[in-house]
Protein backbone atom coordinates (compact mmCIF):
# COMPACT_ATOMS: atom_id res chain seq x y z
CA UNK A 1 0.00 0.00 0.00
CA UNK A 2 1.45 3.43 -1.07
CA UNK A 3 1.11 6.69 0.74
CA UNK A 4 -1.25 8.89 -1.35
CA UNK A 5 0.36 12.12 -2.46
CA UNK A 6 -1.38 15.88 -2.00
CA UNK A 7 -2.42 17.15 -5.46
CA UNK A 8 -0.19 19.29 -7.17
CA UNK A 9 -1.65 22.62 -8.76
CA UNK A 10 -0.15 24.87 -10.50
CA UNK A 11 -0.20 29.11 -9.79
CA UNK A 12 -2.91 29.13 -12.51
CA UNK A 13 -5.01 26.36 -11.07
CA UNK A 14 -4.72 27.80 -7.47
CA UNK A 15 -5.33 31.58 -9.11
CA UNK A 16 -8.55 30.21 -10.04
CA UNK A 17 -9.89 28.47 -7.61
CA UNK A 18 -9.47 32.04 -5.56
CA UNK A 19 -10.86 33.66 -7.76
CA UNK A 20 -14.12 31.55 -7.28
CA UNK A 21 -13.46 32.02 -4.09
CA UNK A 22 -14.32 35.92 -4.15
CA UNK A 23 -16.90 35.06 -6.34
CA UNK A 24 -18.91 33.05 -4.25
CA UNK A 25 -18.56 35.77 -1.30
CA UNK A 26 -19.02 38.62 -3.21
CA UNK A 27 -22.48 36.85 -4.45
CA UNK A 28 -23.26 36.04 -0.47
CA UNK A 29 -22.84 39.86 0.14
CA UNK A 30 -24.54 40.69 -2.70
CA UNK A 31 -27.62 38.64 -1.54
CA UNK A 32 -27.35 39.61 2.19
CA UNK A 33 -27.29 43.33 0.94
CA UNK A 34 -30.33 42.82 -0.48
CA UNK A 35 -32.10 41.23 2.49
CA UNK A 36 -30.56 43.94 4.41
CA UNK A 37 -32.68 46.43 2.22
CA UNK A 38 -35.95 44.77 2.32
CA UNK A 39 -38.70 46.24 4.17
CA UNK A 40 -38.84 43.09 6.36
CA UNK A 41 -35.16 43.70 7.62
CA UNK A 42 -35.77 47.28 8.44
CA UNK A 43 -39.06 46.38 10.64
CA UNK A 44 -37.42 43.87 12.33
CA UNK A 45 -34.00 46.16 12.84
CA UNK A 46 -37.16 49.15 14.19
CA UNK A 47 -38.76 46.53 16.32
CA UNK A 48 -35.45 45.19 18.13
CA UNK A 49 -34.21 49.31 18.25
CA UNK A 50 -37.66 50.17 19.25
CA UNK A 51 -37.86 46.91 22.38
CA UNK A 52 -34.33 48.15 23.56
CA UNK A 53 -35.76 51.89 24.19
CA UNK A 54 -38.80 50.15 25.84
CA UNK A 55 -36.59 48.88 28.41
CA UNK A 56 -34.08 51.69 28.71
CA UNK A 57 -37.02 53.99 28.73
CA UNK A 58 -38.86 52.03 32.04
CA UNK A 59 -36.16 53.20 34.04
CA UNK A 60 -35.47 56.35 32.45
CA UNK A 61 -36.83 58.64 35.35
CA UNK A 62 -34.97 57.16 37.64
CA UNK A 63 -31.61 58.05 36.09
CA UNK A 64 -32.76 61.45 35.39
CA UNK A 65 -33.49 61.83 38.98
CA UNK A 66 -30.19 60.27 39.97
CA UNK A 67 -28.04 62.57 37.66
CA UNK A 68 -29.98 65.60 39.05
CA UNK A 69 -28.92 64.43 42.58
CA UNK A 70 -25.31 64.23 41.36
CA UNK A 71 -25.15 67.38 40.47
CA UNK A 72 -26.21 67.32 36.69
CA UNK A 73 -28.62 70.08 34.94
CA UNK A 74 -31.54 68.76 32.91
CA UNK A 75 -29.77 70.61 29.83
CA UNK A 76 -26.78 68.62 30.00
CA UNK A 77 -28.73 65.58 30.63
CA UNK A 78 -31.10 66.42 27.47
CA UNK A 79 -27.83 66.88 25.58
CA UNK A 80 -26.35 63.83 26.48
CA UNK A 81 -29.23 61.81 25.75
CA UNK A 82 -30.72 63.95 22.98
CA UNK A 83 -33.92 64.61 24.11
CA UNK A 84 -35.45 67.65 24.83
CA UNK A 85 -34.78 69.78 27.78
CA UNK A 86 -38.59 69.80 28.25
CA UNK A 87 -38.90 66.03 28.65
CA UNK A 88 -36.26 65.88 30.93
CA UNK A 89 -37.79 68.41 33.13
CA UNK A 90 -41.50 66.44 32.39
CA UNK A 91 -39.88 63.07 33.24
CA UNK A 92 -38.58 64.69 36.54
CA UNK A 93 -41.57 66.36 37.84
CA UNK A 94 -42.86 62.81 36.74
CA UNK A 95 -40.52 60.91 39.05
CA UNK A 96 -40.95 63.76 41.64
CA UNK A 97 -44.78 63.32 41.91
CA UNK A 98 -44.29 59.13 42.07
CA UNK A 99 -41.99 59.69 45.24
Amino acid sequence: MSARQPAIITAEQLAEEVTALIRRYERGQEQQQKFADTVEARMMRAAKARKEWKAVEEGLPDLLAEAREAGWQPKQIAQILDLTESYVYRKLREHDAEQ
